[in-house]
């Protein structure tokens, strides 16, 4: 139970953090009560995502309340998970439009960096009639156990900051492939949960990592990983070649490196 108490006071103090960003000065009690409601928002808006409900996740980033917020990472991905919840919805259009001015609005901020990756995916998506079907073919693949690739550098996902600070978890698997150079190719996420959520993060940690040369891979051959963001738990790395039938899995706090799984 005291660990319980612990961690809600430690996701408090990071939305608190978020809501603060960009302020130069003391905020005056207005302020702070302004906060505190853009706090309550935030954490209200990415549980009900986690459990699908985009009906309270549009009431809660309506335009009139998102831009009432002081700019800050908290009210960017409150514009962020609003079109998330767009694009569960078959809007693609609104959702671009949702990113476009968020990448706008503050285009250094790690929802931006989200919000460009999901534009990327639509884009993909619209160009590629056959898309669909190779996430489907890649899907069935990671079911497969392949042969084991030594990493050479592999640094661990950040964690979405607002997701972290409201204790929201989930997954996303990214398959990829690795050129004669190490360098990962062409890496595609397969499934997560909650949607898109933790897609951008894990896409960008999966393209950075380097693998060791291998005389007799493959040069088609393609890896799976399972990237499982947890608010409390240690990094940890489980082999497919380890434990036939799973795919490689990964957990990651944002905050460290990856520890192989006794």
């Amino acid at each position: 139970m005291r660990g319980i108490f612990i961690g809600m006071a430690a996701a408090a103090s990071g939305l608190l953090v978020l809501a603060c960003q960009q302020t130069a000065e003391a905020p005056s009690h207005a302020q702070e009560a302004q906060e505190i409601q853009g706090i309550q928002i935030a954490t209200d808006a990415y549980v009900a995502y986690q459990h699908s409900d985009c009906e309270t996740v549009y009431r809660l980033t309506q335009p009139g309340v998102i831009d009432a917020l002081q700019a800050s990472e908290l009210r960017h991905s409150l514009r962020l998970v609003r079109g998330f919840c767009q694009e569960i919805d078959g809007d693609p259009a609104a959702a671009r439009q949702t990113y476009r001015r968020l990448i706008d609005e503050a285009s250094a901020s790690f929802a931006a960096e989200d919000a460009r990756e999901r534009l990327r995916q639509l884009d993909l998506e619209a160009d590629d009639p056959g898309y669909a079907r190779r996430i489907e073919d890649a899907a069935r693949r990671v079911r497969q156990p392949s042969a084991p690739r030594e990493p050479s550098a592999r640094s661990a996902a950040q964690y979405p900051p607002l997701a972290r600070a409201s204790a929201v978890e989930g997954f996303a698997v990214v398959e990829f492939g690795i050129a004669g150079n190490g360098k990962t190719l062409d890496p595609i996420v397969v499934a997560s949960d909650p949607p898109y959520l933790f897609d951008g993060a894990a896409l960008r940690a999966v393209r950075e990592w380097v693998y060791k040369s291998q005389r007799k891979s493959a040069p088609d051959a393609r890896y799976a990983i399972r990237i499982v963001f947890r608010s409390t738990a240690a990094p940890t790395l489980i082999d497919e070649a380890e434990a036939p039938g799973l795919v490689r899995a990964v957990e990651s706090t944002g905050s460290g490196g990856l520890q192989t799984a006794p």
